[in-house]
């Protein structure tokens, strides 16, 4: 439960009650995946661990790092902390008003309570809790390995509490913004105008590309002077007025024994945590009515302009398909787009990634025969395959479920069934291909990558979207759930299981082959052309992900044709 809602609990019985109603059907979810999907739940707390291991891995390196040199770890642990937490209070509000959005104004069971004899603040309160506890996720999932690499640096077991205290401090924070933004959009953007919030983020994201290559303009021996355009660019995020600051510097005197200041830090973070949850759950209850009112029906009555018979504008990047399955692709991509859930997820995932490639310490460093010149972009590599199979595997992976109850008038099209999952494969490789070769790219130039290596490194990303999105509509097509209409119950299925467990295998499998090819060239100069066994394990990984994913299709297509509905 978020801060300050417990005495909101307190005082409304019926607050109490659809909490404790909340807190019973999630024990019943939960008990229900412990009996019917055990492996799916033993798969998840496994890649949890190694995920944690991972990244408790990572920062232990970069903290080890940071001790052989004390003076520069004094300047360098603070900004790290501060531009962490900004990270994740982006990530966090943009998430949190998606969330809130789908629960406060897209979802049915908002329309029953608010007709329901339970006052709108109780509504809202419920609605804000649930966004909270279900966006927290990703922050406990950085912050606990983060928690653990930096204990060896504290003497003192009360750095775990201030540690915990900080982070739960900070959630409501950016939750509560995202509670408003959230509330704004339902109120003063009509349904239909979702495309302008898409172009508004589409331009934020290019304004932090840019505002990350200015640093370009500096010269090539100009390392100095680079640091000092960063660390002066990222001033702001030390900013007294922002609570990345306040928690970066509590955790800072926690680290330092200094526990007063770390408590005075806590204790300014939670009085704005609660102030701030305060005011948007009431302001967000008070109009809650009218909002909802206008997400249900638009500003405008009219009707949307019918597409043209070639599908329209979507339709024009599916130009190579014959006409129906451009159709399909075309009604694919046009539902993607209609849906923020799914669009502003990736787009703030990729946001996320271009920020951090536009902003790495490494750029307009002179490498010479370090082997950093190839372990970094595998590295980049590894985290857009990573990011792109989450995606796939959440996204991609239901699109013929949900097709199920409307088999019947797809089954109308003069093609046979098998067929239309080359529609749902053009837009999943379309949507897959625009950012994950745009992120590909983007590292080979801030990194002045050598042009061999961006080659391969390209065609080896576009394999893994090939081998990605083959997964996720095969194995969609070879075990739907055709009676199921909810997205994550789909994704969280026994097929959503073994599309999971079958694409980390195929990305790790196909990194394998390509990290063996970087370790092999590791010690070579920058810029000379890779050997035959280099050249052959890179050419091993593309033809793995493109096999892969063409099997999948062809015995999901297979399936697909003979499955009755």
């Amino acid at each position: 439960m978020p801060v300050g809602n417990r005495a909101l609990a307190a005082a409304s019985p019926k607050l109490g009650l659809l909490f404790r109603a909340k807190a019973r059907a999630g024990w019943n979810r939960f008990d229900r995946a412990m009996h019917e999907a055990p492996i799916r739940l033993a798969a998840a707390v496994i890649l949890i661990g190694l995920i944690w291991l991972g990244l408790y891995g990572l920062f232990r390196l970069v903290f080890d790092q940071f001790e052989r040199t004390p003076l520069e770890a004094t300047v360098a642990i603070p900004l790290v902390f501060n531009f962490f937490f900004v990270a994740i209070l982006a990530m966090l509000t943009f998430s949190n008003a998606i969330i809130a959005y789908g629960a406060l104004f897209a979802k049915g069971e908002a329309a029953y309570l608010l007709a329901s004899p339970v006052t709108s603040l109780d509504v809202v309160t419920l609605k804000y809790t649930e966004s909270l506890a279900v966006s927290s996720w990703s922050l406990i999932l950085l912050g606990v390995p983060l928690m653990l690499a930096m204990a060896h640096r504290a003497n003192d077991p009360i750095f775990y509490l201030l540690f915990l205290a900080f982070f739960l401090a900070f959630i409501p924070i950016p939750g509560s913004i995202g509670l408003l933004l959230a509330w704004a959009a339902a109120q003063f953007l009509p349904r239909r105008a979702l495309h302008a919030v898409a172009v508004l983020s589409a331009m934020l994201v290019a304004l932090f590309v840019i505002w990350g290559m200015q640093g370009l303009r500096l010269g090539e021996s100009a390392t100095e002077a680079w640091l000092r355009s960063f660390l002066a660019r990222m001033s702001f995020v030390e900013s007294a007025f922002l609570p990345n600051s306040w928690v970066a510097a509590g955790i800072d005197h926690a680290l330092q024994n200094d526990f007063s200041k770390s408590v005075l830090y806590l204790g300014v973070t939670l009085a704005n945590a609660f102030f701030c949850s305060w005011v948007a759950v009431r302001i967000v209850a008070r109009y809650v009515h009218r909002a909802y009112d206008r997400a249900s029906t638009g500003r405008s009555g009219g009707q949307r302009p019918a597409s043209s018979a070639s599908g329209g504008t979507s339709g024009l990047m599916f130009f190579y398909l014959p006409l129906p399955l451009r159709l399909i692709a075309a009604k694919d991509l046009r539902t993607f787009l209609r849906d923020p859930l799914q669009w502003t997820q990736l787009l703030i995932l990729f946001g996320l990634l271009a920020l951090y490639l536009t902003n790495m310490p490494t750029i307009r460093f002179h490498f010479g025969g370090s082997p950093w010149f190839l372990i970094i972009p595998f590295l980049n590599l590894c985290a857009i395959s990573l990011i792109l199979a989450t995606f796939t595997c959440r996204f991609v992976f239901p699109l013929v479920s949900i097709e199920g109850q409307q088999l019947w008038l797809v089954n109308l099209l003069p093609i046979r069934r098998g067929a239309i999952l080359l529609a749902k494969f053009a837009f999943a490789m379309t949507v897959t291909l625009l950012v994950a070769v745009g992120a590909m790219s983007l590292s080979a130039f801030m990194l002045h990558f050598d042009r061999v290596w961006t080659v391969i490194h390209l065609a080896v990303m576009v394999a893994i979207c090939f081998g990605l999105c083959g997964f996720s509509v095969g194995i969609g097509a070879r075990l739907p759930m055709f009676d199921e209409t909810n997205v994550a119950r789909i994704a969280n299925g026994l097929g959503g299981t073994a599309n999971l467990l079958g694409s980390v295998a195929l990305v790790t499998v196909v990194l394998a082959a390509v990290g063996a090819a970087t370790w092999r060239s590791r010690e070579l100069p920058e810029g000379s052309i890779p050997d035959l066994t280099t050249l052959t394990l890179c050419a091993l990984a593309v033809m793995i992900g493109v096999t892969a994913g063409a099997t999948a299709l062809s015995i999901g297509a297979t399936h697909l044709d003979r499955v009755e509905v």
